[in-house]
């Protein structure tokens, strides 16, 4: 099965569609997979950051405990208060830097008992090392040293060095696992970064490929379609010129199609107002006004009677193909009569043209038919535009009667030469004389 262009171009459209919301999904999807990536590197690496100091912070708790034997056992030895400053720093650091271990270690439970351990073990050496302050200032150093030589300072500190190194294995376990996890991570956004960036380039590459091929067809098809919408164009125009060659021929120039306002004639000058064709006794009233128009020209009474009836045919036409409309008549004051009946009705469609205008009973509204006829019959120049707009009627009449040899038929012979001729839609010169020749025999 065949599809038609509007199918193809409805199809590609939605391929096009589909490509660029799959390009968009896959490129979100990457974005999101790298996000997710890099994040879990940088918590990682975060968690390494946070052992290091960890670890940090259990070195500077055994430091200040250090620091603060160093100025008490300075002191015990040498009496000088100076020895005590790096005891008072030592304490007041130690304060300090056990609540930054128990906040930096809330994570971890058996690193929070270790604290736990640690700082009642500082407790009790900073307790210790009071103590033996005390007893220099009091009992003086051989008391004091006595009561270090006891060896309690030292079990104390060698219970805080294996507390503190139990915990910096922790640490250091730990350390090995998210450093590995990092590298894991980094390694895996490296990748999905490199991998993203490559399958979204080539998706890209292939995106654009696809829409521009897209934009190619569809600017093809577009040109193809107004070449065709030029084509009917300069055809129904070809057409509506032979079909105007063809009547203005056949009718020996009577009936003048017209496909613009310019080219209808010249309006003479107003006789009486216009007149609604919709409006009661109106028809009577037009055609009095013609009457009287063509008397005061000096026609003939049969002139003026034909005149009179081609008017009531194209008045009668306008109200009943167009609805209503209005007529004004108008004269110049010597040989020549024009009344214009114009409607908003659909206009005559240009296939039914010929009929129409040439054959004698042709009706699209079940009337007579004889409208065109009459008018063409007895008036001596009929000026015709149609359109969707609505239609436009100009009979003129001269006191001199023309009369015109293919009226003495019915006008079935005009319409079959016509679309003997026309039936193509193209004629020469050539076919429109020879047509006319034809008709003049009949």
């Amino acid at each position: 099965m065949k599809l038609s262009s509007q199918t193809k171009r409805a199809i590609s459209d939605n391929v096009a569609t589909c490509s660029l919301l799959l390009t968009l999904a896959l490129l979100i999807a990457i974005c999101l997979l790298s996000y997710l990536s890099v994040n879990h590197f940088l918590r990682n690496n975060r968690d390494v950051t946070h052992t290091y100091q960890v670890m940090e912070k259990i070195r500077s708790v055994l430091s200040d405990l250090k620091d603060a034997e160093t100025g008490q056992r300075g002191y015990l030895l040498t009496g000088d208060a100076s020895y005590l400053q790096p005891y008072y720093a030592g304490k007041s650091a130690l304060t300090h830097d056990m609540d930054a271990l128990r906040a930096l270690t809330r994570d971890n439970l058996s690193q929070q008992r270790r604290v736990d351990a640690l700082q009642a073990l500082a407790a009790s050496k900073t307790a210790e090392l009071d103590q033996t302050i005390a007893l220099r200032q009091q009992a003086g150093a051989v008391a004091a040293l006595r009561m270090v030589r006891s060896g309690n300072g030292k079990r104390t500190m060698d219970r805080a060095r294996e507390i503190v190194a139990r915990m910096r294995v922790e640490e250091e376990r730990l350390l090995k696992l998210r450093t590995g996890a990092t590298e894991k991570a980094g390694v895996m956004a490296q990748l999905v970064s490199v991998f993203g960036g490559l399958v979204s380039a080539l998706f890209i590459v292939l995106a654009i490929r696809y829409v521009s091929k897209y934009l190619r067809e569809r600017e093809r098809s577009e040109a193809e379609n107004l070449q065709l919408v030029e084509s009917a164009r300069l055809a129904a125009v070809q057409q509506r010129i032979f079909l105007k060659d063809v009547l203005a021929s056949v009718t020996e120039g009577k009936l003048a199609l017209c496909d613009t306002a310019e080219e209808l004639p010249s309006p003479l000058p107003v006789f009486e107002e216009t007149i609604s064709l919709s409006a009661n006794g109106a028809l009577k009233a037009l055609r009095h006004a013609a009457a009287r128009a063509a008397r005061v020209s000096g026609f003939t009474e049969d002139r003026v009677q034909d005149f009179v009836t081609s008017i009531s045919e194209a008045a009668m036409n306008a109200v009943t193909h167009g609805g209503g409309g209005e007529a004004i008549v108008r004269a110049d004051g010597g040989e020549r009569v024009q009344v214009w009946v114009t409607d908003q009705g659909k206009g005559i469609a240009i296939d039914v043209l010929p009929q129409s205008t040439l054959e004698r009973g042709y009706s699209s509204a079940g009337s007579l038919g004889h409208g065109f006829w009459l008018m063409l019959r007895m008036c001596d120049k009929v000026w015709l535009l149609t359109g969707p707009q609505g239609t436009t009627v100009i009979l003129e009449q001269t006191e001199s009667a023309q009369d015109a040899a293919w009226m003495r038929g019915d006008g079935r012979q005009s319409v079959a030469a016509f679309k003997t001729v026309g039936g193509s839609g193209n004629a020469s010169l050539s076919d429109v004389k020879n047509l006319s020749i034809q008709i003049r025999t009949f």
